[in-house]
């Protein structure tokens, strides 16, 4: 049945239809669509798996960016136990809380991507001893809502027929996952303060915290090309912000004076390449005298956030604004 453009456009904005795209190859895909300040938007989706997996390596590389930076900034107060800024270290750690979630989201995103549409897993259960045994049938609807993800992983995943994984052969890989969801589980289920002693709480961002969390990544990305070869491909991420780079490469132009001029600067991204001219070293007092004022001017509200981290020529301050600190 055919309709005029203004009855598709109404249906559209009530999501009653679909609109499919072709790509270059002349195959379709479903759109996605939405509207915003009375414009519609359509959209080929992404892989949920491999758009959650490049969320959690996205947020692992910025994690690693502020523990580089950590050892610019991190004061002396303690003598060898150094305090990193609270802003600092609180945008760290929440970048390691998202990257923890968005790993265990792809992991389970592919298991329920994998399980055949007409699977049914029986389980078998034996419960308060009692002699009879019952056995419950799961659909792959029911899997995905009632079955938890430890039981999908070690016990349905082994049991389907089509499915090539040793789970023997990859008990390393499959420990990793499974810690990674334990502290997921933590992350998410946190309760009160009241009923928690500060060992427990100590514990959870301890893990966050310390551990590296590409050997997670890593056993992920594993495990997901096992069953499925090349699912994951692992690049580095291209950064497509808009960046306003300055190159420093004479030593005279190495001053606090820099920082002045950034302020000036209506960019809500700034990259200050220094160049590691001869005797130019992490623990250099002009350097040092740089990095000691971004904290203040953090607290002052002129910048928003910063990294610093060092390459092997250069050394590399990037400093971020919010829109109304450039106004």
């Amino acid at each position: 049945k055919k309709k005029s453009q203004k009855y598709w456009i109404r249906d559209l904005k009530k999501n009653k239809a679909n609109i499919h795209l072709l790509n270059d190859d002349g195959i379709a895909y479903q759109a996605t669509t939405f509207h915003h300040n009375q414009q519609i938007y359509a959209g080929i989706a992404p892989n949920l798996v491999q758009a959650y997996f490049d969320l959690a390596y996205e947020h692992i590389q910025w994690t690693d960016k502020y523990a580089e930076t950590f050892q610019y900034t991190a004061g002396m107060e303690f003598g060898e136990i150094r305090q990193v800024p609270s802003n600092q270290f609180h945008r760290f750690l929440q970048y390691k809380i998202s990257a923890i979630v968005f790993l265990h989201l792809s992991v389970e995103a592919f298991i329920n991507h994998i399980i055949p549409d007409d699977y049914i897993y029986e389980k078998k259960e034996n419960k308060n001893g009692q002699f009879l045994e019952k056995t419950t049938k799961f659909s792959k609807i029911q899997i995905e809502r009632f079955i938890n993800f430890k039981e999908k992983l070690t016990e349905i995943i082994p049991k389907i027929p089509s499915i090539k994984f040793d789970i023997n052969k990859n008990e390393r890989i499959i420990g990793r996952i499974l810690e990674i969801v334990k502290i997921r589980d933590e992350i998410v289920h946190l309760k009160s303060k009241n009923t928690e002693t500060s060992v427990y709480y100590q514990s959870i961002f301890h893990f966050i915290a310390s551990r590296d969390l590409k050997v997670y990544l890593y056993a992920a990305k594993k495990f997901i090309n096992i069953i499925e070869p090349e699912f994951i491909k692992l690049d580095s991420i291209t950064e497509i912000n808009n960046v306003l780079e300055i190159e420093i490469d004479r030593e005279e132009n190495l001053h606090i004076g820099i920082l002045f001029e950034i302020t000036k600067i209506k960019n809500t991204r700034i990259s200050l390449n220094i160049q590691k001219w001869k005797g130019l070293k992490k623990n250099d007092e002009k350097l040092l005298a740089v990095t000691s004022h971004l904290d203040l001017m953090e607290r002052m509200n002129i910048i928003s956030d910063y990294l610093f981290t060092e390459k092997k020529h250069r050394f590399v301050l990037e400093i971020f604004k919010s829109e109304d600190q450039i106004k």
